[in-house]
Order: C-alpha cells, then sequence, then structure tokens
C-alpha cells in the first residue's frame, strides 16, 4: 500500500477499477476546491492494486478495509464512489460495481461510472503527442477499442467505444489521424499483430508494457472529474457474453430449457 498524508478528515472518494487484470484501490479526501458540483479537488491517500484475473472477490473488501484501517478512517467518511463500469472483464465488472453500489447504499455515498478505455487514453496524454487508441481485451478475436484526441484538461474522444474484430483492425486504424499511440491489455494480448500493423505503417507507435494498466493516482483523478449522483450504476459490456453465446449448449448440459436459461441469466444481468 502507498500512501501520503493521514490524517483524518471525513470527506473521502474512494475509486474502484476491476475492468482488467490488474485490479486498483485508489482512495482521496475531497479538498474544499472540489465541493459538490466541482469536479477535481482531490488529495490522494493510498492506493493498493493486485494482478488477479478473476479473483477479484477476494481482494477488494479486504483491500478497502485494509486502507481505511491504516488511515484511522472508516467507510462512513466516504462520501463517493467511482468505479469503471467498463469495457473489460465482465467478472471484474461484476464483482466491483456489485461492491461499489453495496457500499454507496450502505453509506449514502454518490456514485459515479469511469470509462476504462478514457481512462487508458488519459495516461497516453503523457507521452503522445498526438491521438491515442485505448485498446481492451475482448477474447475471441477481438479488442475494445475507442481513440482519443488530447484535450486542455482531459481526452477528446473521437468516436464511441466498440468492439472490433482484428481482422476489421486495419481499416479502423487506417481512420484515425496520425501519428497514433496505442496501447492496453488489447495491445498486449495481440503483440505480433500490432507489431505487423506498426511495420506496414509507420504513422503507429506501440506504447511499452508499462501503459497497458493506468497509475491508481490517474484513476483518481479521472474519478475526481466525474459526475456523481444517486442513480445506481450499469457495466458497459459492448458484446455478449460467453454465457450468452453459448447459451443452449449449457442449458442442455444442465438439463434446462433455453427459456428457462435466459431468464437465470436476466436475472443475474440486473443491476445490484
Amino acid at each position: 500500500m502507498t500512501c501520503a498524508d493521514c490524517s483524518s478528515d471525513p470527506g473521502l472518494l474512494l475509486a474502484l477499477n476491476g475492468a482488467d487484470e490488474r485490479l486498483q484501490l485508489a482512495l482521496g479526501r475531497i479538498t474544499p476546491s472540489g465541493g459538490a458540483d466541482e469536479a477535481g479537488g482531490v488529495q490522494f491517500l493510498a492506493a493498493q492494486e493486485w494482478t488477479v484475473p478473476g479473483s477479484a472477490v477476494r481482494f477488494l473488501a479486504p483491500g478497502i478495509r485494509q486502507m481505511l484501517d491504516g488511515l484511522g478512517l472508516a467507510a462512513t467518511h466516504i462520501r463517493r464512489i467511482a468505479c469503471v463500469v467498463g469495457p473489460g472483464s465482465f467478472t471484474g465488472l461484476r464483482m466491483s460495481l456489485a461492491l461499489a453500489q453495496g457500499l454507496a447504499a450502505a453509506t449514502g455515498a454518490e456514485l459515479a461510472g469511469l470509462n476504462h478505455l478514457e481512462l487508458l487514453a488519459a495516461e497516453a496524454a503523457q507521452v503522445a503527442q498526438g491521438p491515442a487508441a485505448a485498446l481492451v481485451w475482448s477474447r475471441k478475436g477481438q479488442v475494445y477499442a475507442q481513440a482519443f484526441a488530447r484535450g486542455e484538461k482531459e481526452p477528446r474522444s473521437l468516436g464511441p467505444p466498440q468492439v472490433v474484430p482484428l481482422a476489421d483492425m486495419p481499416e479502423h486504424l487506417a481512420a484515425l489521424p496520425r501519428p497514433l499511440c496505442l496501447l492496453g491489455g488489447g495491445l498486449r494480448r495481440n503483440l505480433p499483430f500490432f507489431m505487423e500493423l506498426a511495420g506496414r505503417d509507420p504513422g503507429l507507435r506501440l506504447l511499452p508494457a508499462h501503459w497497458d494498466a493506468p497509475r491508481p493516482a490517474a484513476l483518481l483523478d479521472l474519478a475526481g472529474r466525474a459526475a456523481f449522483g444517486p442513480e445506481a450504476l450499469e457495466p458497459v459490456y459492448l458484446r455478449a457474453s460467453d454465457a450468452e453465446d453459448n447459451l443452449a449448449a449449457i442449458a442442455a448440459g444442465r438439463g434446462l430449457s433455453v427459456a428457462d436459461a435466459q431468464a437465470i441469466l436476466d436475472r443475474g444481468s440486473r443491476p445490484v
């Protein structure tokens, strides 16, 4: 755990990112300059992160408790909770969103959702002079992708987030301005493919693995600029889950009709 000024002061912002292999928690104090209707104004206090794909449930609640205990604070001090809503790992998103919303229900904290791809692009702005395309692994020979241009204070989207099959990636990238930086887990998991593309296109720059995940401080910074409210958060999946794609086979293996299996899946997919 990393920690800065640890003096006790109510009014905390908790940020969670369970969208990728690296699970991240960041905690900050809401400063006077960041009132209820203002963006920013968050002082970094502490952070924890683990590379635990598929195991977020074992680390989320204990990690938050450890941070709060180490600072001499309590969950009741949390006034805002920001959670990455996707796109990314279905399991990690479900676990982190469920915890965020359960904690908000218990403490009365307001909620905000964060775009995983925007978070990556904000980090790329440290080294990229031009636009950046954030790529997140999506299985099945495809990636979640969204391109951003540098903005004065935050990245400016060049289009909506989408699922792009690798076979369509050359055409997708050809429509974006150059020079163009590529970063994220979707790049790393398909590195030979993107290295070949970059070999044919000198306008593409592949950022190293250091940029596959954001810093916890960047997560907290984006959270500090988010719009908070009482509404429940919904995940941004962009594609059907593996369970949905294989529903008929899964239902048959459990002796269920497709309709019964779909009803179970629908119940489990409702917002918390």
